[in-house]
């Protein structure tokens, strides 16, 4: 062998290596890119899977609240419904009670009248009354010697007591049952409740 050949030999063998050695280079670099752009791409997938998860969740708890809540405003609203109808047969009661005048209706009368005109001026009057009650309140005026003053007795319709106004309207005291028993449930209504609901 000749020494042109060797060197060719080793030349061709040096091109060899190196292009060798820059193949694995690059293929090397590809591989390290390859791995990156998966791994990228994984944690890419990754996040868009816990962001879809957590958006999942998070409508799933919205929708889940929003059931509570809306169960919630039914059961206040069925309760308060309920509650309304138990006072309000509660007060039903009580009218009917004053409808069918169990009670001394005469002394009621008396005590209603007494009371108004403790508030009025000492002026001319008009006495409004259920006309069950016309004769027992002009009983009661002449008994209580005020018919100089009363200048006419009316009916109205209410179930009982008495409403009492000045001639010239300027002053009137409604001391009818119906005024007195809103007066009293009013301030009772809360007692009420609280004894019945426990609130």
């Amino acid at each position: 062998m000749s020494t042109e050949e060797t060197t060719f030999e080793r030349v061709s063998k040096a091109i060899l290596d190196r292009a060798r050695v820059e193949a694995e280079e690059i293929l090397e670099k590809a591989r390290k890119e390859a791995e990156e752009i998966i791994n990228k791409a994984k944690l890419r997938r990754k996040r868009e899977q816990e962001e879809e998860e957590a958006k999942i969740v998070n409508d799933a708890k919205r929708r889940a609240r929003a059931t509570i809540v809306k169960a919630i405003l039914k059961v206040r609203r069925e309760r308060s419904e309920i509650k309304k109808k138990i006072i309000d047969n509660i007060v039903g009661k009580v009218k009917e009670h004053l409808e069918k005048r169990d009670f001394n209706v005469s002394e009621s009368l008396r005590k209603l009248l007494c009371e108004a005109l403790e508030t009025l001026p000492q002026t001319e009057l008009i006495i409004y009354v259920n006309r069950a009650d016309i004769d027992t309140i002009k009983k009661i005026i002449k008994e209580m010697k005020i018919e100089d003053r009363v200048k006419d007795i009316r009916e109205t319709n209410i179930i009982g007591g008495v409403i009492v106004e000045t001639v010239d309207g300027k002053f009137r005291v409604d001391n009818s049952y119906e005024t007195r028993l809103e007066m009293v449930l009013s301030r009772t209504l809360p007692e009420i409740s609280k004894e019945l609901f426990g609130e």
